[in-house]
């Protein structure tokens, strides 16, 4: 029987580009839990980087290249992607370029010509969005082979080791000097920022898009996810005085399009005559 299991996994490994061999002599669960915690905080480090640097309703929108390059990965990989799906990644794309030239997206945050700055925000938004993009991929691969529970433990705990290990390295004097002083009010939003980002942000949202990309496959899910920088810009309105004009309502209506595209196409064949389907 175990042989029969051993064949079995090679052949899901193959088919789904892992290797055979576990060359890092760990347990599978564990090689999982290495590689995406360790994308998940890169991408999380560029992102908050460039976040400091450009304004939310910038970094939301530009976060929303994994819309591009996922599903460019998966037609370079053979997955067939439906004509529907296309069009709501095409017309999601044209939602950021219209939204990222909208000259009231600036909000309070650009100020005395810092317009380099928030040129390098933008740019390790995008960095950001690469290593999400990958993140992404490479969840719905492993989600094949490990069990959900296993497999976000796994990621937290790597994320968690490597966003200490920075914080030693870089970030220690100015953490220490931040907390020395700070108020019981800033301490209490620093607590809650953290449990919010360390619990709903990394835990239980990893933890249900492990299924939803196997129900959905990835490139569906991340015209889903194009939703995100509407709603950033609505809590960005209402919290930080971010200001849209024309152009950022006819970037989100485009995005709403492309959400009402891809609810609307016609839910993947998990059993197509292709070898490499989208779920």
């Amino acid at each position: 029987r175990s042989l029969v299991q051993n064949k079995e996994r090679q052949e899901i490994e193959s088919t789904h580009g892992f290797p055979t061999e576990n060359r890092l002599s760990l347990p599978q669960e564990a090689q999982a839990g290495l590689e995406l915690g360790t994308w998940k905080f890169l991408g999380t480090t560029a992102n908050l980087y460039g976040l400091s640097l450009t304004t939310a309703n910038h970094g939301a929108f530009l976060i929303q290249m994994t819309t591009l390059i996922v599903p460019t990965v998966q037609g370079i990989m053979g997955v067939p992607i439906p004509n529907r799906i296309k069009a709501a990644i095409a017309l999601a794309l044209a939602g950021v370029f219209i939204f990222t030239q909208d000259p009231g997206a600036g909000g309070s945050s650009v100020t005395n010509g810092e317009t380099s700055n928030l040129l390098l925000g933008d740019a390790l938004c995008v960095v950001a969005a690469g290593f999400y993009a990958t993140y992404d991929l490479r969840l719905f691969k492993w989600g094949k082979l490990v069990k959900p529970r296993e497999l976000i433990t796994g990621k937290i705990l790597t994320q968690a080791l490597l966003s200490l290990v920075l914080l030693l390295a870089v970030g220690y004097d100015d953490a220490s000097d931040y907390l020395s002083s700070a108020t019981w009010d800033n301490a209490g939003t620093v607590a809650l920022l953290a449990l919010w980002s360390g619990l709903a942000v990394n835990a239980v949202a990893p933890f249900l898009q492990v299924g939803g990309q196997q129900a959905v496959g990835p490139t569906r899910a991340q015209t889903l996810y194009a939703s995100q920088p509407l709603w950033a810009a609505i809590l960005s309105y209402f919290f930080l005085g971010e200001t849209v004009g024309t152009q950022g309502v006819i970037g989100g209506a485009a995005f709403l399009t492309a959400l009402g595209l891809a609810a609307t196409a016609e839910p993947p064949d998990p059993n197509c005559d292709v070898e490499n389907c989208e779920v």
